[in-house]
C-alpha cells in the first residue's frame, strides 16, 4: 500500500472514532470518506451507515450489539495498522 492510501486509511479511522464519540457529524464523515476509494474504508462506512437498532422490538440484544461494536472496532484498528 502506498503512503497516500495509508494516510487516507488513518484519517478515515480517526474520523470514524470522532463520529462515534459524537464529535463529527455523519455528513462531515461521509463527505470525505463516502467514496469507493478503498474497500476497507467502504466496509467501515457501510457498518456505520447501517448501524442496527439496539434493544427493543427488532433491535439487537446486548450480545449481538457487542458483536457489531467489535466488528466496527476491528475495521477501525485494521485501518490504523
Amino acid at each position: 500500500m502506498d503512503e497516500n492510501a495509508s494516510r487516507y486509511r488513518t484519517r478515515a479511522a480517526a474520523a470514524a472514532r470522532a463520529y462515534l464519540r459524537g464529535e463529527l457529524s455523519w455528513e462531515g464523515f461521509i463527505a470525505e470518506f463516502g467514496g469507493p476509494e478503498d474497500d476497507l474504508v467502504s466496509d467501515l462506512v457501510d457498518l456505520i451507515e447501517h448501524e442496527p437498532k439496539r434493544g427493543g422490538l427488532f433491535g439487537l440484544d446486548d450480545k449481538e450489539w457487542a458483536k457489531y461494536q467489535a466488528r466496527v472496532d476491528e475495521v477501525i484498528r485494521a485501518l490504523e495498522a
